[in-house]
């Protein structure tokens, strides 16, 4: 007779719940920090990009030839 269906079996990771939430944490605070730098440079790629084509529509900037 087999009893070990029977029998509560541990839990997998009991030991590694400290370790899996400071892993979680270490990765969430590394996707805060990319967006925010990169939220923080959106207004440089839009200054870079769409500012000389503002200053051209307006009759600022010269034509390149």
């Amino acid at each position: 007779m087999d009893l070990s269906a029977t029998q509560p079996q541990p839990a997998r990771n009991q030991g590694d719940s400290t370790f899996s939430k400071k892993k979680k944490y270490i990765f969430l605070m590394q996707v805060i920090i990319f967006l925010l730098l990169h939220f923080m440079m959106l207004p440089l790629y839009w200054r870079k990009i769409y500012g000389p084509l503002a200053l051209k529509s307006v009759g600022v900037l010269f034509p390149k030839c």
